[in-house]
């Protein structure tokens, strides 16, 4: 696997290393995101030899402990006496690793990768970690202990919560996140930003997914490898519920149905067929999970009885819209038909969510650059109904204070006619009555993955409107990406 950016989240590791008393890092994130891959490169470019990186099995809390044990007393230079030889419980292998650390002249770094596992099984090992962390191990000034888990849900409600019993017991913590687009270009420098993008739609920014891409050569190889039968990706899109909910159907109908484009209320209820007074509870536990978010138009409020449901994970969206419809033709292996009924949907797709998305993250790049004209304090679309009319305004930026709004349309289909297309943005958008608004001013930008016209380009100068091709879309996100691993991390993120 290729290792691409997490600068900034090194710098937070040496940090971690290089304190003058026990630590305790609790580093958590979706699977796949990274989290081993970034542990065991920092080790490794750092030539930290003092330690242990165990990885707890998914099996029985005896079968946990046994395995566990065997590590220790390999770091130690002992034979178990038998195969089935296990520490009496987990007071004597933490008091084992204490005493492992105490001898250690350096650091001694002790990872639990997929610590969610261990609480997964048995819910009262959090209980004792912090009886032993409060007690012994945090006296312990060589050690450096990590805890690492996929389980959001587990890691949040189990280890982070107020409730939790390792709450506050964590010196730092750390929610690893997918990269962001701007990185994709050390991934593929060879490809073009439309491939990239394309990419981007199906695998969001999860190095695991791309490295499929990467292997490939090609964005057409690298989607027929998303969706085969057994991949890495289809088998870890089942994977995300159930590890994480104990009844994925009904949260499995509910992702595809927003993954078809139903974001509404009423519309998310009649096609997953769940009724509208028990969809709340499901539509919460989603987006509890990081799963799904709620948007709501920009300047209104998110309770609105407008706002929309979007499933937020890249990769998702792409698996429950794509592979779960097609899924007879991918079990009998006839991934080509597969692939010809995709693509064609795939262009639209890609307009209609990441493009979108990706307009919006320039809006904040841009702001960040300074090359705005303000920095916004939110960022979305807005959506309305005028005398019957929909009003749909794709990109938004708003400076409140200032009343500024940024306004952008995107446009990610080929061959279509960019004049005339500020004009009428300028139009939709005088339905909106914060347009109008007295004080406030607005600035207009189209988005488009083809180059401008002359006569497109002359159209902007006149209104003093921005026109963003998908290239100088990509600079700007490949630079902010640059300039936010250039900052310093903050030791505790929520």
């Amino acid at each position: 696997m290729r290792f691409i950016g997490r600068q900034r989240e090194m710098q937070m590791l040496d940090r971690f290393y290089k304190s003058r008393k026990a630590t305790l890092l609790i580093l958590y994130g979706r699977r796949r995101v990274g989290k081993t891959a970034l542990l065991t490169t920092w080790l490794d470019r750092q030539r930290i030899r003092a330690g242990l990186f165990w990885t707890a099995p998914a099996q029985l809390p005896a079968v946990q402990l046994r395995d566990f044990t065997h590590a220790l007393l390999n770091i130690r230079g002992d034979q178990p006496p038998s195969d089935d030889y296990s520490f009496r419980n987990w007071d004597v292998a933490f008091e084992e690793l204490a005493r492992l650390a105490e001898k250690s002249s350096r650091p001694f770094v002790c990872v639990f990768d997929e610590f969610t596992h261990l609480v997964d099984a048995d819910p009262s090992l959090a209980s004792i970690l912090q009886r032993v962390w409060d007690h012994r191990l945090s006296r312990v000034t060589s050690l450096r202990l990590v805890l690492t888990g996929s389980l959001i849900g587990v890691m949040e409600n189990e280890v982070l919560s107020a409730r939790a019993p390792l709450f506050g017991r964590a010196t730092m913590q750390y929610r690893l996140r997918p990269l962001p687009f701007g990185h994709l270009i050390e991934w593929f420098p060879k490809w073009t930003p439309a491939e990239r993008v394309a990419a981007y739609a199906v695998a969001g920014g999860i190095p695991a997914y791309l490295d499929l891409f990467a292997e490939t050569g090609s964005l057409d190889e690298g989607l027929r490898t998303c969706i085969a039968p057994g991949s890495l990706t289809t088998t870890d899109a089942a994977l995300v519920l159930s590890e994480r909910v104990r009844v994925p159907l009904t949260y499995s109908t509910i992702l595809a149905t927003l993954a078809a484009g139903f974001h509404a209320w009423g519309d998310i209820s009649l096609m997953s067929s769940v009724p509208e007074t028990g969809l709340n509870s499901y539509l919460e536990q989603l987006e509890a999970l990081d799963l799904i978010e709620r948007r709501a138009p920009v300047l209104a409020s998110r309770s609105a009885r407008r706002s929309r449901y979007h499933v937020k994970d890249p990769f998702l969206r792409f698996y429950f819209r794509f592979v779960v419809p097609h899924r007879t033709l991918i079990e009998q292996g006839r991934l080509d038909e597969a692939a010809a009924k995709i693509s064609p949907e795939l262009r639209s797709f890609i307009g209609l969510y990441t493009f979108e998305e990706l307009a919006r993250e320039w809006v904040w790049a841009e702001g960040a650059a300074s090359d705005l004209g303000f920095m916004p304090d939110e960022v979305g679309s807005y959506w309305t109904r005028v005398r019957g009319k929909p009003v749909q305004l794709d990109v938004v930026g708003v400076d409140k204070r200032a009343r500024r709004l940024f306004i952008g349309e995107t446009k990610w289909e080929t061959g279509h006619q960019a004049r005339g297309l500020l004009r009428d943005l300028v139009e939709r958008s005088q339905r909106w009555t914060q347009v109008k608004a007295e004080g406030w001013t607005a600035q207009y930008a189209l988005f488009a993955r083809e180059g401008f016209t002359p006569a497109a380009i002359a159209e902007a100068e006149s209104m003093k409107a921005r026109l963003v091709s998908l290239p100088q879309l990509e600079e700007r996100l490949v630079s902010d990406a640059r300039r936010a691993q250039a900052l310093p991390t903050a030791q505790i993120e929520y």
